[in-house]
């Protein structure tokens, strides 16, 4: 006859007295049958001498909030985690793509995107085309990624009057082609318009035809591409940065 079958209530508390001091088999009992209420065996006559005894009923509630506890805090914790890896994440900014070398053009990359210009990309800088101010969650990314923000504000080729300086252009080139500045990432709004003009002046250094760059250019800017940067692609006089370039021995772009 087993312990759990004597009469005496001498012999029913010291098993209780017993498992109390080890309460690794009461958690176990309690997982094993997903609770004390339930199933046959020592998980049921551990719950009926305790209910006899006000006693071992309060020590008993004890251990199970502890262990309840325990689970809550595990809980917590793997949400923390998955937290933390949804933020680790890398996603890369809308029509993100590698242009050459260590040159990549993109969108305006938002907060779920710094994970990615970070840890993959390990940007030394950002050359931003837009003429807005760059808004403070990218500043504070910037500055505690020790990216560098270059800034060339660039309007857009638009009907009727408005069009992109050519020595706008240059001024955003000599940044892009500065292995000191490397890897570097080119956007403006959505990265189609102006990014796509600047990446076609690239493609020029690189004497691309002017039928492959405009099929990138359009690929990018679809379904909204613009006669006037493909004009403005095709006129752009870069006679001032490849002198620069070669001053500089920046020229020929390596892929």
């Amino acid at each position: 006859m087993t312990g759990w079958d004597r009469g005496s209530k001498e012999g029913e508390s010291s098993v209780i007295d017993n498992l109390i001091e080890n309460e690794a088999e009461i958690v176990r009992l309690i997982q094993q049958d997903g609770s004390y209420m339930s199933g046959d065996g020592k998980s049921s006559e551990i719950h009926r001498v305790i209910n006899e005894d006000e006693t071992l009923r309060g020590e008993f509630d004890e251990i199970l909030e502890r262990f309840h506890e325990k689970k809550r805090d595990e809980s917590n914790g793997k949400e923390d985690v998955v937290l933390e890896q949804r933020y680790l994440e890398v996603i890369p900014p809308e029509n993100f793509s590698h242009v050459a070398g260590e040159i990549y053009r993109s969108s305006f990359p938002r907060m779920e995107n710094f994970a990615f210009l970070q840890r993959r990309l390990k940007l030394k800088s950002i050359l931003v085309l837009i003429p807005e101010e760059y808004p403070a969650e990218n500043e504070q990314f910037l500055k505690q990624s020790g990216i560098r923000l270059f800034q060339v504000g660039m309007s857009g080729n638009k009907e009727p009057f408005v069009n992109i300086p050519s020595d706008l252009l240059t001024r955003a080139l000599e940044v892009v082609l500065n292995p000191e500045n490397q890897p570097i990432l080119i956007h403006c709004n959505r990265g189609k318009h102006r990014t796509g003009c600047l990446v076609g002046c690239i493609r020029k250094l690189q004497n691309w035809s002017l039928t492959m760059i405009f099929d990138e250019y359009r690929r990018f800017a679809f379904p909204k591409a613009r006669a006037l940067d493909q004009q403005f692609i095709e006129m752009y006089n870069d006679n001032e940065i490849i002198r620069i370039a070669h001053k500089n021995n920046w020229l020929p772009i390596q892929w």
